[in-house]
């Protein structure tokens, strides 16, 4: 085995999609219809089909599609919960809706939010959740976090950037609240180089969504066809729209999901197996289906953030293994976001995991031998 070849992420096209890729690109190149045609169209009621839902709408990255969710809703100047534990698009979106980001402690074990963190920091000011499935995992307490939100009128919001294909109960990330948004980066479950979905059941809102992508305008239509009437901006916005080949690399990227999901399972099996019991390892709940967007484990309790970072050089420099922090520094460390910071947590459960957690190679084309690798290298430096 060569491990110069391990990667921590890798996307995966198989030669019969490249073929198919390159087929589509020429023809896009050959008609100048690069925006808003067929392939944006085609990804959007795929994946809508795919979650579950009636409506998909695409736009040009995971972080644009948080930020027209939020604006859909119509709020301004309320609360949005989110972990702290999460890149710091999921943060900059409510700044950028005009909304106050409320950053929260993780749940120790999911690393997302739970219901008793949400009940915490609820007030009169908060108008919605922004529910990180962290790693690709649902929080097994979705139910009670669902009827406690439909109760207190809170906005069900879910960041499922990590979790194409993931489910509770049959039910898949993206159908489990007013909206899923969903990041399709390279080094996501899949991708379509940069980009972004969001799915709902909402029409009114679906529209609003496709509205806001497209600068906030509609094109006017007139008596003659092909004549140009201009446009009606009922909203400042931007353009956040998905081009027409990004949508084709969606497209092949989509109709393997599944496939995808199972190795990166079968892979996160195999790390659970082989793994050193002195290292604690992500749960898995027999309700849901996790996608693993990375393998997270978290180092043995005396092991300091400055051991962690000693141990990853080693990894990366002696062995071969490239290895991630997921997601650190927090955003309760970001400087951008001081003012947003709780002053009443102690955000000790995120700092206590992120100063001792690794984030493994996990990607669709890893051996299991690999998998073997990785697994024996940490057991014997640990």
């Amino acid at each position: 085995m060569d491990t110069k070849k391990l990667y921590r992420a890798k996307p995966f096209f198989p030669e019969e999609d490249k073929e198919w890729i390159r087929s589509q690109w020429a023809e896009i190149l050959d008609t100048g219809m690069f925006i808003q045609g067929k392939h944006v169209t085609e990804l959007e009621n795929q994946f809508a089909s795919f979650v579950g839902t009636k409506y998909a709408i695409a736009t040009n990255s995971g972080a644009t599609s948080l930020e027209v969710a939020l604006r859909a809703t119509g709020i301004e100047n309320k609360k949005f919960l989110v972990p702290t534990q999460t890149f710091v698009a999921s943060v900059s979106a409510i700044v950028r809706s005009n909304n106050i980001p409320v950053i929260t402690d993780i749940n120790p074990q999911t690393q997302c939010l739970d219901l008793d963190i949400i009940k915490q920091n609820v007030d009169k000011d908060t108008a919605g959740i922004m529910w990180v499935h962290m790693g690709g995992l649902i929080s097994p307490d979705y139910f009670e976090i669902k009827k406690y939100c439909d109760e207190n009128d809170l906005i069900l919001l879910e960041d499922a950037s990590h979790a194409v294909g993931a489910s509770i109960k049959g039910i898949k990330a993206g159908n489990l609240g007013l909206a899923g948004c969903f990041s399709l980066f390279a080094t996501k479950i899949i991708t379509s180089g940069e980009g972004g979905i969001i799915t709902t059941n909402d029409k009114e809102f679906a529209e609003k969504c496709r509205i806001l992508r497209n600068h906030g305008s509609v094109r006017n239509s007139g008596e003659t066809p092909g004549l140009d009437y201009g446009v009606n901006c009922t909203y400042a916005s931007s353009n956040y729209r998905m081009v027409e080949t990004s949508a084709v690399v969606g497209l092949t990227q989509l109709k393997r999901a599944e496939e995808f999901v199972a190795k990166r399972n079968l892979i996160a099996d195999r790390y659970k197996s082989k793994l050193t019991d002195k290292v604690f390892l992500p749960p898995i709940n027999k309700d849901t289906v996790m996608t693993w967007w990375q393998y997270i484990i978290m180092l043995p309790e005396n092991f300091t953030r400055r051991d962690r970072e000693k141990l990853a050089k080693i990894l990366l420099e002696d062995y071969n293994i490239p290895t991630a922090n997921a997601y650190w520094p927090a955003c309760h460390d970001q400087p951008a976001f001081k003012q947003y910071v709780n002053s009443d947590s102690s955000y000790k459960n995120a700092n206590n995991i992120l100063d001792r957690h690794l984030a493994l190679p996990m990607y669709f084309e890893m051996g299991l031998d690999q998998v073997d690798y990785v697994a024996e290298t940490i057991n014997s430096l640990v």
